[in-house]
């Protein structure tokens, strides 16, 4: 018999959908919600606007003509192949970049035998691209302070709210609107975070793919300079 009631309650609903009593929808109260939790609020605002700044001026700097331009890539193989070691090395000097760094400790150390210039040129690899994976690694970290950051603010907004509270009805009321304020924080957090990943996904993308470019053209110019 009850199960035939529960058909005859929910059946109207279910033929007429309008019959549901709908609540008029609430608009999110911004400046409240920031007021909230002002200071956790600016940190994640401030985390947000780095993780693009950093993504931004990564993909603008870190790009394959400027590591390597092609008149300069072309010169150096020219002075190389005439073994003009000396113009070489001001060529490496009077333009820096990634390349010209590697192949400047090449011609440093190349009287010291091949082994020694090849371990020479992959530490002066592995040093000038320190400051990338430096920003990559930054990126990283925002992904993982974010949401523990969010999740910090929703932990105290709970614990003002359980805190303060007392028997009546408007008190529970007020209890449901902070903690619904206090959620927010968790998804501010984990806004930012999954931005940050995402950065950090393309940068990583970026960074190997030109890296190995530079790679494979080092140790191309690299045969260009045998033990004297």
């Amino acid at each position: 018999m009850r199960y035939f009631t529960l058909v005859f309650l929910i059946l109207p609903f279910a033929i007429w959908p309008d019959a549901l009593p709908l609540s008029p929808p609430q608009l999110i109260d911004i400046k409240k919600i920031f007021t909230s939790s002002p200071f956790i609020y600016s940190v994640l605002g401030l985390m947000s606007i780095g993780s693009m700044v950093i993504w931004l001026y990564t993909l603008a700097t870190f790009r394959t003509k400027d590591i390597m331009p092609e008149p300069y890539l072309a010169t150096l193989r020219g002075l190389l192949e005439a073994r003009e070691w000396t113009l070489a090395k001001e060529a490496c000097s009077k333009q820096p970049n990634l390349l010209s760094s590697i192949v400047k400790a090449g011609l440093i150390t190349r009287e010291l035998g091949p082994s020694v210039m090849i371990d020479a040129m992959k530490a002066e690899g592995k040093r000038a691209s320190t400051p990338f994976w430096q920003r990559l690694a930054l990126l990283n970290d925002i992904a993982i302070v974010a949401p523990m950051l969010g999740l910090l603010g929703t932990v105290i907004g709970m614990f003002y709210a359980f805190y303060d509270v007392n028997r009546s009805v408007e008190s529970i009321n007020a209890l449901f609107d902070g903690l619904g304020i206090a959620v927010g924080t968790t998804v501010a957090g984990l806004i930012v975070a999954i931005l940050s990943m995402i950065f950090s996904t393309t940068l990583k993308f970026r960074l190997v793919k030109t890296l190995s470019h530079v790679e494979n053209e080092a140790v191309t110019l690299s045969a260009l300079i045998p033990r004297p």
